[in-house]
């Protein structure tokens, strides 16, 4: 091996614990008695003609931290050079913009991971379960909180095919990276100030009837966009999901903690939203789910800003929410991955940001205008009282075929 070249390390059965105990990233070792090997489609990560077979006769012996070798490598692919890596595994780097909750079609949740290239476009990544739940190689708490802007490197993404369509995801070797100190940095660094703002809602809106009137094929693997009110919140025992910032388990109310059957005693869990809701356009109406990151661009705030320590306050939607009913948004919607050919179930998983336009309120009456706050609050729970009659708190899904004939009725 040449100065400057990277070299993958294979070890088969019963090496591979044997391994895993003793190498540890970013840290550097000399290796004896090894063989070498070249790798088949399958086990080849990295651009090498070459493969080093290491097991449990080989020697390793730590180095101490040393300034000629690198503690990181890694070998960037750009957006524009996904199609060429169809197949193979490749590095990423940019900026971190935010984490979506999602799930697999056999409800298994995983993580969407959107970086942005010095460009502003998103790379999209998935995170599955088996990379996420590995605590050293992903930390969602210290990502989603580290002082932006944070760069992000993520090495040996698989780049498949997936219904036609290209698609990133984790691999066993994947590893995330916050801030490394490579020279991939300061230049993404330099540019973050003039990234440009690439709009969400560059399509023209579809009508909901028209989406309705789609076949499973039609949607599958694509996300339209329409412009829709929410006239209705729907919701079973809970508006927001309290889980374990590691493993997204579902937590339970301990004292003043939490606990995870998991990871055990928990100071401070995180909550997503567990919305859906009736949106409505000039041709028809449907039922859908809200996502987190929906319903967080919608609010304008997370579930943790709003959620409080009263359990009783999970049973009513907040206000926030109440006074954004019948307020038409540019949506992007999607089939979920669960629906069938018989019953199609769609998900919302962008809303467009409306600038407000409500002038600061006063904290007090103007002198001229005399104000009881007897009458005032009375007003207020009369108001609120009769939002809430737009919110339900049960989801049995509708077939859509029901629902359309609901809606017709109901719009006659």
């Amino acid at each position: 091996m040449y100065k400057g070249d990277v070299v993958q390390i294979l070890g088969q059965r019963k090496d591979q614990s044997f391994l895993q105990s003793v190498l540890i990233p970013s840290r550097c070792y000399t290796i004896e008695k090894y063989g070498c090997g070249v790798p088949d489609r399958y086990q080849k990560w990295i651009n090498n003609e070459f493969y080093m077979a290491v097991g449990t006769v080989s020697s390793i012996t730590p180095l101490p931290d040393t300034a000629i070798i690198p503690k990181h490598w890694f070998s960037f692919v750009s957006k524009t050079q996904i199609p060429d890596y169809k197949d193979q595994h490749a590095d990423f780097v940019g900026f971190f913009s935010k984490l979506i909750n999602c799930t697999k079609k056999d409800s298994e949740p995983y993580l969407l991971l959107i970086l942005k290239n010095d460009s502003g476009e998103d790379i999209a990544i998935s995170l599955w379960k088996e990379f996420t739940s590995v605590s050293s190689k992903f930390d969602r708490v210290v990502l989603e909180n580290a002082p932006a802007p944070v760069i992000v490197a993520i090495t040996s993404i698989k780049i498949s095919t997936y219904a036609g369509a290209l698609r990133l995801g984790t691999s066993s070797a994947t590893h995330l990276y916050i801030n490394p100190p490579i020279p991939e940095m300061k230049l993404l660094m330099d540019s973050y100030n003039t990234l440009p703002e690439v709009p969400v809602f560059l399509d023209p809106p579809i009508q909901l009837s028209k989406i309705l009137d789609k076949s499973h094929s039609d949607l599958s693997d694509r996300t339209l966009t329409t412009k829709a009110c929410i006239i209705e919140y729907i919701f079973s025992d809970s508006w927001y999901h309290v889980q374990c910032p590691k493993c997204k388990n579902t937590t339970f109310k301990q004292g003043k903690n939490w606990f995870c059957p998991s990871d055990g005693i928990l100071e401070s869990p995180c909550s997503t939203f567990k919305l859906n809701a009736v949106i409505k356009d000039e041709s028809h109406s449907m039922t859908v789910v809200l996502s987190d990151n929906a319903t967080q661009e919608l609010l304008g705030t997370t579930a943790d800003n709003l959620r409080s320590d009263n359990t009783d306050d999970r049973k009513e939607v907040p206000p926030i929410a109440i006074s954004l009913l019948g307020t038409p948004r540019k949506m992007k919607i999607r089939m979920t991955n669960t629906s069938k050919d018989n019953n199609i179930r769609f998900i919302v998983t962008n809303i467009e940001k409306m600038p407000s336009e409500v002038p600061p309120s006063m904290t007090t009456p103007p002198p001229d205008r005399p104000t009881s706050s007897k009458n005032t609050n009375e007003e207020s729970a009369q108001n609120y009282q009769q939002s809430k009659q737009n919110v339900r708190r049960s989801l049995p899904f509708e077939n859509p075929v029901t629902t359309k004939r609901k809606a017709a009725r109901k719009m006659e």
